[in-house]
């Protein structure tokens, strides 16, 4: 058979070989220890029992095993190539552990096509690619993704593992991936992908990008999750103002520099956050979560400055982080440094699964009721590392008698009284003080883990965030 396709294609061979007793050595082995992985991860990321998850390349049920029996019955569906190894699945593997009753027959399927034509359109929440993308030439992975979109519910996510490419290395040149020590090649199986062939993959397509990385994997498979966009996309009239344009319109429009505020302080907002990060320490090196993103006005200074993979953003708006990296970034900037998003609206800190050095929250306190900012809170302390700073703005309250009303509100604004600010910060085990950084609206703060973990008087004193207006 020709090097270049799988040898998952000769399905005379593997129909052999399940018949002789070899269907878990022909997925790749080490049954157990991939079968969890799978299982494992998903879970990590928030995979309930009441999930619908599609299993794409699922071979033998390495993984599907597991799934089954943690899901609700018949939420697992299963597809691959070979007929023979999803029987032996079902028949051996399923059976063996009692678990056939748990999934219906004809939610496992031979499909060479990624067609899905067991699935109507948003059926699933999640969806696994273990060891598929590794075999799979980019235009295969690019039919998968475009097939897949229309059976993932808005927001759904598809996990898929591939074994990476150094950015310093031609594609064309075979690399020997550590550990495991598998040779990989770029036109030949088994492939290697940079994160930007995924970022190609996906033009056009409903999907978000994010490159989940190292996962333990024992063959040093990395993991990419594609996030189907969710909500509305504005009207493109609004949206495809200009720059000089779009200056004149009210905060909440929607356009990417008005929607976040008034459009004439996008340029100082953005700025005076990324000074005042490195007047506290930034550094390339460091790690850090823009809390309500935005169409990045922040993220338009740190990404380039960051080194690849140390931006995080979270807005559950996916229309304006486009416009904000079409705008003001470039999609080259994303493929280059990996920034990772997360669209939703749990205002959880911890949805990355990692600590930061800075966790910055420009004017999103100053919309929150309290039942989202104590929702917040909690999650904070846990996704800072020991020295992590948390950092936000809040309109300080005159009167601390009353509190907000609850909910989101913008672009109307709310206020805290800084007594109230310091008591949650206290209850959920964070270490407070303000910060005299100038801010045209509102006031800084600032939080850690432990009182020593703060900036010090003699820092406070360099700080101050005034610039000169020219006329």
């Amino acid at each position: 058979m020709d090097q270049r396709y799988s040898s998952y294609y000769d399905i005379g061979s593997v129909s052999r070989s399940v018949a002789a007793g070899e269907h878990r050595d022909l997925v790749g082995g080490r049954w157990e220890e991939i079968g969890l992985l799978q299982l494992d991860l998903l879970r990590k990321h928030g995979l309930s029992a009441d999930h619908m998850l599609l299993d794409i390349g699922c071979g033998s049920l390495r993984g599907g095993v597991h799934f089954v029996r943690f899901l609700n019955r018949g939420n697992y569906f299963g597809t691959d190539l070979n007929a023979s190894l999803i029987d032996a699945g079902f028949d051996v593997e399923l059976k063996q552990l009692g678990l056939q009753d748990r999934l219906p027959r004809d939610q496992l399927i031979t499909d060479t096509d990624f067609d899905l034509g067991f699935a109507y359109e948003g059926l699933f929440d999640r969806a696994i690619a273990f060891s598929l993308f590794t075999h799979l030439p980019l235009n295969s992975v690019r039919v998968c993704l475009e097939k897949l979109a229309g059976r993932m519910k808005e927001g759904g996510k598809f996990y898929a593992t591939f074994f990476e490419l150094p950015e310093n290395i031609a594609s064309h040149t075979d690399v020997r991936q550590q550990p495991g020590d598998i040779v990989t090649h770029g036109d030949a199986d088994p492939y290697h992908y940079r994160i930007g062939d995924f970022a190609h993959a996906i033009e056009g397509l409903p999907w978000q990008l994010d490159l989940l990385g190292d996962i333990g994997h024992p063959r040093g498979q990395k993991v990419v999750v594609f996030t189907k966009v969710a909500g509305e996309k504005p009207p493109k009239s609004a949206r495809s103002l200009s720059i000089s344009d779009a200056a004149g319109l009210e905060p909440g429009a929607n356009h990417y520099r008005a929607f976040v505020g008034p459009p004439g302080r996008f340029d100082v907002m953005s700025a005076s956050q990324f000074a005042l990060l490195f007047q506290l320490g930034l550094r390339d090196n460091d790690k850090v979560l823009d809390f309500g993103c935005g169409s990045l006005r922040l993220g338009r200074l740190l990404i380039p400055f960051l080194n690849p993979g140390g931006y995080f953003g979270i807005d559950p708006n996916s229309w304006l982080i486009d416009d904000g990296i079409d705008g003001e970034l470039g999609r080259d900037a994303v493929c280059l440094k990996v920034p990772q998003f997360s669209f939703n609206d749990d205002f959880d800190c911890t949805v990355f699964d990692r600590s930061f050095d800075f966790i910055v929250a420009q004017s999103i306190v100053t919309h929150m009721g309290p039942d989202l900012l104590n929702r917040m809170l909690p999650t904070v302390a846990p996704a800072l590392n020991e020295r992590g700073l948390f950092l936000f703005s809040y309109i300080e309250a005159v009167d601390e008698s009353g509190l907000p009303t609850r909910g989101w509100h913008y672009p109307e604004c709310v206020a805290y009284g800084t007594d109230y600010i310091n008591a949650r910060l206290d209850e959920h085990n964070l270490a407070g003080a303000p910060l005299p950084w100038h801010h045209p609206g509102a006031t800084w703060y600032m939080a850690a883990r432990s009182k020593a973990a703060l900036p010090g008087a003699a820092t406070l004193d360099n700080l101050s965030g005034r610039f000169w207006q020219r006329d």
